[in-house]
C-alpha cells in the first residue's frame, strides 16, 4: 500500500498539485488530495454532473489552482452490467445492456435498468465515488 500512495503522490505532483520544496501546508494539501484521488470522490470537487449516451460521465472539476474545467469519463470502459447488477472491471460495455434511469439522493449515485439473463430487466445503482477521482481537473477511474 506505501508504494501505491507514493505513486499516487507523484502522479499528483505531475499533474500540477504541489511537489517537493514547497510549504508543509502544500504538502499536507496533497496529502488530502491523494486520500481523495485513493478513495474517488470525484464529487467532493466537480459541479455540473451529469451523464449522457448512456455511458458518458461529465463534470467540471476543480484543478489545483482553483479553476474548473470540463472532463468526461467513458464509463463503458469501467462498468460491466452482470445478470442485471452492475460491477466495476475493465472493458465492461456495460451500456449495451444498461440504459440510465435517474441520479440518486447524491450527485454520484446512478440509477440504471440492466438486462439480466434470462431476458427481464432489474434497477440497479453504482456510486461512482468508489472508483471515479478528479486528479487536477479530470475525470479518472482508480482501479
Amino acid at each position: 500500500m506505501t508504494g501505491f500512495l507514493a505513486g499516487m503522490m507523484l502522479a499528483l505532483v505531475q499533474a500540477g498539485c504541489g511537489g517537493a520544496g514547497e510549504f508543509a501546508e502544500q504538502d499536507n494539501e496533497d496529502s488530502a488530495h491523494a486520500e481523495q484521488a485513493i478513495r474517488g470522490d470525484f464529487s467532493q470537487s466537480c459541479t455540473d454532473i451529469t451523464f449522457f449516451n448512456d455511458r458518458y460521465l461529465s463534470a467540471r472539476c476543480a484543478r489545483s489552482d482553483g479553476q474548473f474545467v470540463y472532463s468526461e469519463i467513458d464509463l463503458g470502459e469501467y462498468l460491466v452490467n452482470e445478470d442485471g447488477n452492475i460491477w466495476w472491471g475493465l472493458g465492461g460495455q456495460f451500456h449495451r445492456s444498461c440504459s440510465f434511469v435517474i441520479f440518486g439522493a447524491r450527485a454520484s449515485e446512478l440509477f440504471f435498468s440492466c438486462k439480466k439473463k434470462d431476458g427481464s430487466y432489474k434497477e440497479t445503482s453504482k456510486v461512482l465515488d468508489e472508483r471515479i477521482a478528479n486528479i487536477n481537473g479530470v475525470l479518472v477511474y482508480r482501479p
